[in-house]
């Protein structure tokens, strides 16, 4: 249930900019975003499993990313790196995007000036961190203690999907486990996930 929650904004404005694109007859955009829309939808709705490896994570976030790109184009630069030696590592499915979606909503959209977001990923002993790294317009020790509050939910704060992800990693994979904020207003924000490996 935590899992199906998934931002319907995102699906609705992805497909006014698809209408709006085709009628500017924008014909080379309307295909690479609707390739990128039917690759996420593909990856998020046909996969009944629970996990999926962090290669296939890393191709649901390029497709994401693709598509924000085209509608951000003069707010979002990014980078996606993740070491090879961890593709076949496994991971709850839908973890990565909505981190990126609300650095991107709140951290990137409201920033005057063009902001870089990475999304990298690596081992580090029994472990696998993957951080969402942005310099936008960071938070507030205030809004940042509060990050994973329920009542924060609505769209406009901290939205749905960050107090879904983390408990969603609480669940699966125990408390020791989850999304670390660091963040300063002005500067940006890193999102840390930590993982622990399945293959050691």
């Amino acid at each position: 249930a935590l899992q199906a929650q998934i931002n319907p904004h995102f699906l609705y404005n992805t497909l006014d900019s698809i209408i709006w694109m085709g009628e500017g007859n924008k014909t080379r955009e309307v295909v690479v975003m609707t390739s990128a829309l039917a690759k996420l939808l593909r990856q998020s709705i046909s996969n009944e499993n629970e996990e999926m490896t962090i290669k296939q994570e890393e191709s649901y976030i390029e497709s994401y990313l693709t598509i924000q790109k085209m509608r951000y184009k003069d707010k979002l630069e990014y980078e996606i790196d993740f070491d090879k030696e961890i593709y076949n590592e496994k991971i709850l499915k839908l973890i990565i995007q909505p981190i990126v979606e609300n650095a991107i909503y709140h951290g990137i959209k409201y920033k005057e000036t063009k902001c870089l977001l990475q999304v990298i990923g690596y081992s580090k002993g029994n472990d696998i961190i993957i951080q969402v790294i942005e310099n936008g317009v960071g938070m507030s020790k205030e809004v940042l203690n509060h990050i994973f509050d329920k009542h924060n939910v609505n769209y406009k704060s901290a939205g749905l999907g960050i107090y879904n992800v983390q408990k969603r990693l609480k669940l699966h994979y125990g408390k020791n486990y989850g999304i670390e904020y660091d963040s300063k207003l002005g500067i940006g924000t890193t999102a840390t996930i930590t993982i622990p490996k399945q293959i050691i």
